[in-house]
């Protein structure tokens, strides 16, 4: 009988680039609404959330080629769980700031309005893994900020990710830009996502999947499982990390100057998933949800 081949995104598969967390002169960012819809509309985005903070866009639909999905950022101190940010997507009206208490209120409104919700740049808020880990109704977690990375070097949340994927959480990671147009925190991380069609919906959808992946950079032509072996295909990569939990996973490096642009790698046993790290010769890396191994990759929240 033939093995089951477990992956997010089919090889060849028609891929929507846009970027999830974005602020504008309505809040604290820099440019209008309409400048920041035209920088990502002008530099080839297929879709753009605009994510400002306590105030819910009004804009939405097509603009100049580009969807826009309606949304908003909360934030506050949770009494169990300490400081955190929220981006809600696909919401147009914000909540009184006197009716969110906890994370768990701020998830709260936007389940109860058919938004999905993404826990913001843990690393930068000061969250322990082990609060991520508790950070229940989100469907992802920023893995990487482009604005918190360019300002105080706290971009990166991958080991929080790491510790909730080893504690069981099924919860997909995103890269966004977060931009707020001070410092070139714009146009520099995004995701890659397969949708059915170009709508808010479908694209909602996809990423409650996540059927997607996360860049800065290089593109994941196929990542995939067939029985406990990971294969990967990219753009040239200085290396190509499959990343599982513990101590377990593997690193391939070029070795021609040239680029790598396959590898392979039998996962053990006794790891519960696996994911892709790809690292080019400009310092940019693209990161793969995780397959889960252990169950035949369903997922669970």
């Amino acid at each position: 009988m033939a093995m089951v081949v477990q992956r997010h995104t089919s090889p060849g598969a028609r891929l929507l680039r846009g970027n999830l967390h974005t602020h504008t002169s309505i809040s604290d960012g820099r440019r209008s609404p309409e400048e920041a819809l035209a920088f990502y509309a002008e530099n080839g985005y297929d879709f753009v959330a605009l994510t400002d903070h306590w105030r819910a866009s009004s804009f939405d639909g097509e603009r100049d080629g580009l969807l826009v999905i309606p949304g908003l950022e909360l934030d506050g101190r949770d009494p169990a769980l300490g400081a955190y940010h929220l981006v809600g997507l696909g919401l147009s009206d914000t909540p009184r700031r006197e009716d969110v208490r906890s994370l768990g209120d701020a998830v709260g409104f936007v389940a109860k309005r058919g938004g999905k919700a993404i826990l913001c740049h843990p690393y930068w808020c000061g969250m322990p893994s082990w609060a991520v880990v508790r950070s229940f109704g989100v469907i992802a977690v920023e893995i990487f900020n482009t604005t918190c990375e360019v300002t105080i070097a706290k971009g990166f949340s991958t080991v929080h990710w790491d510790d909730t994927l080893a504690a069981g959480r099924r919860i997909w990671g995103v890269a966004v830009d977060d931009a707020h147009w001070s410092r070139p925190d714009y146009g520099a991380a995004w995701v890659m996502v397969e949708a059915e069609e170009r709508s808010v919906e479908a694209i909602l959808q996809a990423l409650c999947e996540g059927r997607f992946y996360s860049s800065s950079g290089p593109e994941i032509k196929d990542f995939a499982v067939e029985g406990r072996v990971a294969r990967a295909v990219t753009t040239p990569a200085k290396r190509l990390a499959f990343v599982c939990d513990r101590h377990m996973g593997y690193c391939a490096y070029d070795e021609t100057g040239r680029g790598i642009t396959e590898a392979c790698y039998t996962v053990p046993e006794e790891a519960s998933y696996v994911r892709l790290e790809v690292d080019d010769y400009s310092g940019r890396r693209a990161w793969s949800n995780p397959i889960w191994l252990s169950d035949g990759g369903q997922t669970r929240r």
